[in-house]
């Protein structure tokens, strides 16, 4: 496909100027995540958001692969035209999804690596969808899906009343199914994007957290009043299980809750805003001057 990437410059910048390569969530596109303005403000760092074939309303017909291999496209790209440019992938909500599977490809050799990745907002998809859809019609979309899956119309496009919320965008079985397929009787996601949802045990996530790279910095910001996460939802407790395993695998991977932030640092008050950023702008320094040793997050 012909992909599309918008870099946003700031006021003095260089060719060598570093990179935050930043992906949104669901349904985003070009600034719809109002942070984007703010993470321009960085010194050092430009910022590009990759719109890939699921921005908009594109995501129905995708999927978390999919969206990894443009990516991958992309940093190739900026590779070959900002030699000696630090590039960091920075996913938003689902786009957090995009930047997991990314680093699961880097590490089986499929993507180019990066210097650093980001996950703002890294919730659960089928989590999200189970709070905010009665259980009738949850266990009815899923039912459509498996039928049509199983009658080899995966990539067919759900009516209307199977995709609960979403009716104005074309969703296929395939990738309802992918975002909110529940547990199997093992405990096993059967969603093939299900990586942050709370109940996945250790095994699970020893299989994406404990598989990334482990030469690259990986820092992940949970909101603390994000919207989109299941009020029992123990964030704090989330994120240290989430650390423990990615440090019992050797990757250097720092989880931590942004108190007061919503789900995307919209509407919140200055010192929140100022927090978040401010654990970004830390980050991104600290792989800024890295320059063959690794970086250790705090």
């Amino acid at each position: 496909p012909g992909l599309v990437a918008f870099e946003h410059l700031p006021a003095q910048h260089t060719a060598s100027e570093n990179k935050l390569l930043f992906v949104g969530g669901l349904g985003d596109g070009l600034f719809t995540v109002p942070i984007v303005r703010q993470l321009m403000n960085i010194e050092g760092w430009g910022v590009i958001e990759i719109l890939t074939s699921s921005t908009y309303k594109g995501w129905g017909m995708g999927s978390v692969k999919r969206d990894a291999a443009e990516i991958a496209q992309a940093v190739e790209y900026f590779r070959n035209s900002h030699k000696g440019s630090k590039l960091v992938l920075m996913g938003h909500s689902t786009g957090s999804q995009d930047t997991m599977q990314y680093l699961l490809n880097v590490s089986s050799g499929a993507a180019p690596a990066l210097d650093g990745a980001i996950m703002q907002a890294p919730v659960s998809d089928r989590e999200v969808i189970v709070m905010t859809t009665s259980k009738t019609a949850y266990l009815t979309s899923l039912n459509f899906c498996e039928s049509f899956i199983k009658d080899g119309r995966g990539k067919e496009i759900l009516p209307q009343e199977m995709r609960p919320r979403f009716e104005d965008t074309p969703i296929s079985a395939e990738r309802w199914y992918s975002l909110a397929a529940p547990l199997d009787a093992n405990g096993k996601p059967q969603g093939s994007e299900d990586f942050f949802s709370s109940d996945l045990n250790d095994e699970t996530l020893a299989e994406t957290f404990g598989k990334i790279p482990k030469d690259t910095p990986i820092l992940a910001l949970y909101s603390g009043d994000d919207q989109c996460v299941p009020p029992d939802v123990d964030k704090e407790k989330l994120v240290r299980r989430w650390n423990s395993v990615a440090e019992a695998s050797g990757v250097n991977f720092k989880a931590s809750v942004v108190p007061g932030a919503s789900h995307n640092i919209a509407d919140v008050p200055a010192e929140v805003l100022e927090d978040f950023v401010g654990r970004v702008s830390g980050f991104l320094e600290s792989v800024s001057k890295e320059s063959g040793d690794q970086v250790t997050l705090g």
